[in-house]
């Protein structure tokens, strides 16, 4: 059977109907009582059902610029079908996304972000590939994009000096090269800056700062109420992607481990009515700060969620990064002590 070619027309309009699912659901959520928000949270809009459909108008036209746009959104959107290999197929979606940017649109003025985009990805030929965006492109800002796509990438390589020192040149040339740059609602600079002051502030062994706010019940807490325990500080958000499979990896730390003495603590700009359903019903067991305005987050400097950081009694990092089995592996050490 012959291939056929997908149009932005198509991909577009898989792109509003996710978004708009998506929003339909987190108002449903909003509204529902604690018994139906149960099962309204288990109808969420699946991401890899629309990253499907987004793949099939995309993967045959993949020559064509007006995809790079699309095989961003599927990279943000539905990472797990991104990474996933039908049968039938040879490699997975993004192994194809990364294969043409290589092979194509290494100097194409529109791959600034899917470099970004794929800094969520976790193949190790990403690194070489960006590297030659920012070595050959000959558009000024999608180098500076680039250069921050490494500086990122670098990060889960380790926290060295010699590799702080690559992370901290490159951040410097994303913010010379593209200030301006629009990411989302921040732009390139802001993110850079971020990631300079999360390397000399938030990295193992400092001291991670002390949340002051007020829980999902409307309580005053603060993070140093909890001095001489273990504690997870996990953030996290109702819309996020893959958010079923991360707070289940947060409900398994927290059944788990909670017994033994260990906190978790979210942080969450979902509303409070929300969050005290969610917890009413199981969905969520652990205590929460409501940060509707965000605080927190910007304190902490966080970009993508879940984030998680795990702290020991004095309020020491010694572990950042998403939840699974490194935080599992990293409680666990410290509970043992």
């Amino acid at each position: 059977m012959l291939s056929r070619a997908g149009t932005p027309e198509a991909a577009s309009q898989i792109k509003k109907e996710y978004e708009g699912a998506v929003q339909d659901w987190a108002r449903k959520l909003g509204v529902a009582d604690p018994e139906a928000q149960l099962n309204v949270w288990k109808n969420r809009p699946k991401p890899s059902v629309y990253g499907s459909r987004m793949w099939m108008e995309l993967k045959d036209s993949l020559r064509d610029d007006w995809t790079i746009e699309y095989c961003v959104w599927i990279l943000e959107r539905a990472p797990v079908f991104a990474v996933s290999t039908d049968p039938g197929e040879a490699q997975s979606c993004a192994q194809s996304i990364i294969q043409f940017l290589q092979r194509v649109h290494l100097k194409s003025p529109k791959v600034g972000m899917l470099c970004l985009a794929l800094t969520s990805q976790s193949d190790p030929a990403i690194l070489k590939v960006i590297e030659a965006v920012e070595k050959e492109n000959p558009h000024e800002e999608v180098q500076g994009q680039a250069s921050l796509a490494i500086a990122m990438l670098l990060k889960g390589l380790g926290d060295d000096a010699a590799i702080m020192t690559r992370r901290i040149d490159h951040l410097r040339r994303a913010i010379i090269k593209a200030h301006e740059v629009k990411v989302g609602d921040t732009t390139v600079s802001k993110l850079a800056m971020d990631e300079i002051f999360v390397i000399q502030n938030l990295t193992k062994g400092r001291t991670a700062p002390d949340v002051i706010g007020r829980d999902s019940a409307g309580e005053p807490f603060k993070l140093s109420m909890l001095k001489g325990r273990v504690t997870v500080l996990a953030f996290w958000h109702t819309s996020m992607r893959d958010a079923e499979r991360g707070l289940g990896l947060l409900r398994k730390l927290y059944e788990q481990q909670g017994k033994r003495g260990m906190n978790l603590i979210g942080v969450t700009s979902d509303s409070r009515e929300v969050l005290r359903s969610l917890r009413a019903n199981g969905t969520i067991p652990w205590r929460n700060f409501s940060d509707l305005n965000g605080r927190i987050h910007s304190e902490y400097r966080v970009r993508d969620l879940p984030l998680v950081y795990v702290l020991d009694g004095e309020r020491k990092i010694r572990y950042i990064g998403g939840p699974g089995a490194f935080v599992d592996l990293t409680v666990e050490g410290m509970l043992a002590q």
